[in-house]
C-alpha cells in the first residue's frame, strides 16, 4: 500500500538560501550579454549612484549644442561650430555608469579662454574626480553654487565596464545627432531659418 500522505516540507537554512540568490553578474552566468545600444549624454540624476571611467581614453573632447527644450545633445564639427559659436560649447565627455551598468557620458564643461570654468561647472569636474574611484551621486546645492558629492557607504561591486572604446560609445550617444553643416535641421530652427 502507497503512502498518500504529503511530503515532510523540508526546513530552510540560511545555507539553502545563500544558494538561491543570484549574483551581481547573473547575466554572465546565463550566457547573455548586454548590447550597448543607448547611450544618453547628461548629468547624472540626484538618486543616481555613478562611477566615471579611469582611462583618459574613455573621454572625448568635443562641441556640443544642448537642445535643452527637446532635451537633446547634439556633437558638432569644429568647422561648423564656428560659425555657431553662439549656440555650442566646449565640453569633455566622460565615460560613466550606474548601478544597472547604464553606460552615459557626462558632458563637463572646459575652461574658457582665461583657463577659468564656472563654479557650477567646476563642482561637476571635481565630482566626476571622485566618481573614479567611487560609487558617489550627487546633488544640486543653490545656496554654495555648486553640487555636493554624497558617496557610497557599503563596499559595492566594482563597475562592468562594456568592451566598447570612446568612440564607439560617442557614436551610439551621437546616433542621428551629428551636425556637420549649417544646414541641419536643427541649426536652421535655432537661427530662425526654418
Amino acid at each position: 500500500m502507497e503512502d498518500s500522505s504529503p511530503p515532510t516540507p523540508k526546513t530552510t537554512t540560511r545555507s539553502d538560501l545563500e544558494s538561491l540568490r543570484l549574483s551581481s553578474n547573473f547575466g554572465a552566468t546565463l550566457g547573455v550579454k548586454k548590447l550597448l545600444t543607448n547611450v544618453l549624454v547628461t548629468k547624472p540624476k540626484k538618486m543616481q549612484f555613478f562611477r566615471a571611467h579611469t582611462s583618459p581614453d574613455m573621454t572625448f573632447p568635443a562641441m556640443i549644442l544642448e537642445n535643452k527644450e527637446a532635451r537633446e545633445s547634439y556633437v558638432v564639427t569644429p568647422d561648423t561650430a564656428q560659425f555657431i559659436s553662439e549656440l555650442v560649447r566646449p565640453v569633455m565627455l566622460h565615460s560613466a555608469i550606474d548601478r544597472q551598468n547604464n553606460v552615459f557620458l557626462i558632458p563637463v564643461p572646459l575652461p574658457g579662454e582665461d583657463g577659468n570654468r564656472n563654479p557650477w561647472h567646476e563642482s561637476l569636474a571635481q565630482a566626476v574626480e571622485h566618481a573614479k574611484t567611487s560609487w558617489i551621486r550627487i546633488t544640486a546645492n543653490m545656496h554654495t553654487g555648486g553640487y555636493d558629492v554624497y558617496v557610497a557607504e557599503a563596499e559595492l561591486a566594482a563597475p562592468e565596464w562594456p568592451s566598447q572604446d570612446i568612440d564607439a560609445v560617442v557614436k551610439t550617444a551621437f546616433r542621428g545627432k551629428i551636425i556637420t553643416s549649417l544646414d541641419h535641421p536643427i541649426v536652421q530652427s535655432l537661427l530662425g531659418r526654418i
